[in-house]
């Protein structure tokens, strides 16, 4: 398994913690007390960030500063630009929310959204970190991508949850879709299918929302995105 450092660890938390905060700034109090580390070291780090364009310092604490947005932000080709058009094709033909999910490590973030048409819907959290699995998306990259120490994130489940999980494996590689009934968030079914580029695995989109509506509809969804996707050249090769 992938050893951790833990200074690196830090700044990567400082960071996402700043995203999450969106244009509301978060104090050096709120980041010492998240990172329970010294305040001088976290100081030191901020500091740094600061220096690099990373963090601007304001009035009450810190906001991004510009070097994520034209250093680390999105570009012409990022992701989500280049799906932009099949997204709104989905969301058109589900009514569903649709996501799209990128793999951090063990976890996955949803980073955008397209809203159900339903006032009743799932409406995902962007930016925050979550356990890959049992969400669709993860199960998705847990099958179609593996990694080094994936075997030890399916140990830490129940044996009848683990054997489950595991007999989804083969069925997720077969049909390039994954579902979830209800295992992450309660009374919410999802599915997700993946988006290749030059046949690699960047992302998932999944379509999500309440059980009793969604759920009958999920194999149906994601044959919709699956179609739509390798129309656009994104599609599993």
């Amino acid at each position: 398994m992938t050893s951790t450092h833990r200074t690196v660890n830090r700044i990567v938390r400082i960071l996402e913690s700043v995203a999450r905060s969106g244009d509301t700034a978060v104090s050096l109090t709120t980041l010492v007390r998240e990172l329970e580390a010294p305040k001088s070291s976290v100081y030191g780090f901020v500091k740094g960030l600061c220096a690099e364009g990373y963090l601007d310092e304001v009035h009450d604490g810190y906001m991004l500063g510009t070097g994520v947005a034209h250093v680390l932000g999105p570009a012409e080709n990022s992701i989500v630009l280049l799906i932009e058009d099949v997204l709104e094709e989905i969301s058109a033909r589900t009514g569903e929310t649709v996501t799209v999910a990128i793999r951090v490590a063990s976890s996955v973030v949803y980073v955008h959204s397209l809203p159900a048409d339903y006032e009743v819907c799932y409406v995902p959290q962007l930016k925050v970190r979550r356990p890959l699995l049992p969400t669709s998306s993860g199960k998705l990259f847990f099958a179609l991508q593996p990694k080094p120490g994936d075997e030890e994130l399916l140990a830490k489940f129940e044996p009848n949850q683990r054997s489950k999980l595991q007999a989804e494996l083969p069925g997720i590689r077969a049909s390039g879709t994954a579902l979830n009934r209800g295992e992450t968030v309660p009374d919410v079914a999802a599915t997700a299918v993946g988006v290749f580029v030059d046949s690699v695995l960047n992302a998932a989109i999944t379509i999500a929302g309440p059980t009793t509506r969604t759920e009958p509809h999920l194999q149906h969804y994601g044959d919709i995105a699956r179609e739509l996707l390798e129309r656009a050249g994104f599609g599993q090769p």
